[in-house]
């Protein structure tokens, strides 16, 4: 399953970057100082690696089939 988490990592971890880009670019204090919004825009990189994390996990999650959840549950003792 962490090759999977690994896999929608990388898509989730950008649509959150996208969200958080837009977000510091209605922002327009941020866009006339450029340090500051240089800053706000590495600071959103930074963001949205966090979230996408357990976002992931769960994508991974919701894209096994019922046999693989099965066997997961079985070899984690909850069966």
């Amino acid at each position: 399953m962490w090759k999977v988490a690994a896999l929608a990592w990388m898509p989730i971890s950008a649509v959150l970057f996208g969200g958080f880009i837009v977000t510091v670019t209605q922002m327009p204090w941020l866009l006339r100082d450029v340090t500051a919004g240089a800053t706000a825009i590495h600071g959103a990189a930074a963001l949205s690696i966090l979230p996408a994390v357990p976002l992931s996990w769960r994508v991974a999650r919701r894209m096994l089939t019922r046999r693989e959840k099965h066997l997961m549950d079985v070899m984690a003792g909850r069966h």
